[in-house]
């Protein structure tokens, strides 16, 4: 907020100086961001005391005020014009003098470290928009990406029909390697010329059931939404396996059993799904076991079927 450059500025500047307590608040202000609830407390005055002194510093420019959820901070404005500036600037100087100082930094440390230690009260005000705050801070990504580096940097991984290369360019910067295989050449065309192409991704040309990929030289082979375009889902997982090390994984992404049958004509699908019986199944045929089968929860804004995470080895 800025103030405009005239004697009625320079009095309502003066005036709001001319107040012990608003000196105080001040001078609190310049060193910390402050809640009008902490200021209460440091300065013992009432909430509603506190607000209208705050008002008055705000309107002549003095502070400015930031919202975080539903919380109002204070700080000391960034951007006061000259004449409000050299007010402060007199004022400041002085403001250690000033009565109940002493007490206000002995109550301070006590509620700073309250807000360190306890922040019950922070979330009590601001849970209802908690979740769209994080968001707007930090965007929507971000936990799971960064989860990802719990991940084995030495692993070589196989993206099984990895289309134009979205899950691996989100999985290259946490591993060793990784080989997406597509038999679509127009697909691996588009995912060589990703903005995003980490160098450590080589796309090979080739299909599900016979990878472009010698015996045990990978540890996690991974379909992702892959899966139930391919007919003989067995085969599939019995060739992955194929290229796995001892010991090692294939990670299946994939929609859960459901009823839209007309995605078999609409989208290529040949199985409407997965339940966890089926994975069992299909893993029992080719030796192996499914370790997990996971069900995701559903986006609010996905119209598709839910789906699931499976391990198996």
């Amino acid at each position: 907020m800025t103030v405009a450059n005239s004697p009625s500025a320079l009095l309502d500047s003066l005036s709001a100086l001319n107040d012990c307590a608003r000196l105080r608040m001040l001078r609190l202000l310049s060193n910390t961001e402050l809640g009008v609830g902490e200021l209460s407390d440091v300065l013992q005055l009432p909430q509603s005391t506190a607000s209208r002194h705050l008002k008055l510093l705000l309107e002549t420019g003095f502070i400015s005020r930031r919202t975080l959820g539903t919380t109002g901070l204070y700080r000391i404005s960034e951007s006061m014009p000259t004449e409000t500036t050299e007010l402060w600037s007199i004022a400041a100087r002085n403001s250690n003098a000033l009565p109940g100082t002493n007490e206000d930094d002995s109550r301070l440390i006590s509620v700073l470290a309250q807000r360190h230690t306890d922040s019950k009260s922070f979330f009590k005000n601001a849970s209802g928009a908690w979740e769209s705050l994080r968001s707007d801070l930090y965007g929507h990504q971000f936990t799971s990406t960064a989860l990802l580096s719990l991940l084995d940097s030495s692993l070589v991984v196989v993206d099984v029909g990895c289309g134009i290369g979205n899950a691996a360019s989100i999985i290259a910067p946490f591993v060793k390697q990784v080989i997406g295989i597509d038999r679509e050449s127009a697909m691996l065309a588009e995912a060589r010329v990703r903005p995003d192409l980490a160098s450590n991704i080589e796309f090979k040309e080739g299909d599900a059931l016979k990878l472009p990929i010698k015996d045990d030289t990978s540890d996690i082979a991974m379909f992702c939404l892959v899966l139930h375009h391919i007919e003989d889902a067995a085969s599939a997982v019995a060739e992955a396996s194929r290229v796995i090390k001892k010991g090692g994984r294939i990670l299946i992404i994939d929609m859960q059993k459901h009823i839209h049958d007309e995605y078999r004509h609409t989208m290529g699908h040949v199985h409407l799904g997965f339940s966890e019986k089926d994975l069992q199944a299909i893993a029992a045929t080719v030796g192996l076991n499914v370790d997990r089968y996971q069900k995701l929860h559903p986006d609010t804004d996905a119209s598709g079927p839910s789906l699931f995470v499976a391990l198996l080895s």
